[in-house]
């Protein structure tokens, strides 16, 4: 497994806060079905401590199987995101444990 790192960045219309207010239900139970392999995640804020994106750490087989996954996220299905960027990520700082020695 492969460690990768999500970071979604809002759409600007306007929209965001309805979009993910409506989808936030969905997005959770979609979500729960990845626990095991989301290592980290959350909203990311703006200056006025709300939400304008997303960051992950996903475990993955492949960067497909990483995108596939963010595709059918119901954030995504409504549209949430103007950008959504996925890299590869080493977990150095802090490595858990459970990760294999770099």
């Amino acid at each position: 497994m492969n460690l990768y790192m999500v970071y979604r960045l809002d759409r600007s219309d306007g929209q965001a806060e309805t979009i993910r207010a409506l989808t936030r239900p969905a997005h959770r139970a979609y979500m729960d079905h990845f626990a095991a392999r989301v290592r980290l995640g959350g909203p990311v804020l703006d200056a006025t401590d709300q939400a304008c994106g997303g960051l992950m750490v996903i475990e993955a087989e492949s960067e497909d199987a990483v995108r596939r996954m963010v595709a059918e996220d119901p954030f995504e299905v409504a549209g949430l995101s103007s950008r959504i960027d996925i890299y590869p990520f080493r977990w150095q700082t802090k490595r858990p444990d459970d990760l294999p020695p770099l």
